[in-house]
């Protein structure tokens, strides 16, 4: 189902936001953890990294979707400011993306 994978997405931002696992994407770092305190990831590093790899196919297929997940997962972007950041125009066609590349994670996940 595909709210599996957005909740495998939302928990592959948080291994990103707590590791230094070098996705960068040419965006600042976003910290979410407040300081003093150490947030654990909620998953794996063997599911995280799945879906990295996912996420990495992803942007050689199609770099605008991929860019969109990122700054939704793992920035916390809106719909609006995803789509001034990555250029595609308005709140409508980010959020066409980040479905297409949230099924298309899916698909590629199931298919692993």
């Amino acid at each position: 189902m595909l709210s599996d994978t957005q909740q495998r997405l939302a928990e592959w931002a948080r291994w990103v936001q707590t590791s230094d696992s070098g996705l960068r994407m040419g965006y600042n770092r976003v910290s979410l953890v407040p300081a003093g305190s150490v947030a654990m990831p909620v998953c794996s590093d063997e599911q995280a990294l799945m879906v990295d790899r996912a996420i990495a196919r992803l942007r050689l297929r199609d770099q605008s979707m991929a860019e969109v997940l990122v700054m939704a997962y793992s920035y916390g972007f809106s719909l609006t400011r995803i789509a001034r950041e990555a250029g595609v125009g308005s709140r409508e066609r980010a959020r066409y993306l980040l479905g297409a590349a949230e099924a298309w994670i899916d698909c590629a996940l199931h298919a692993a």
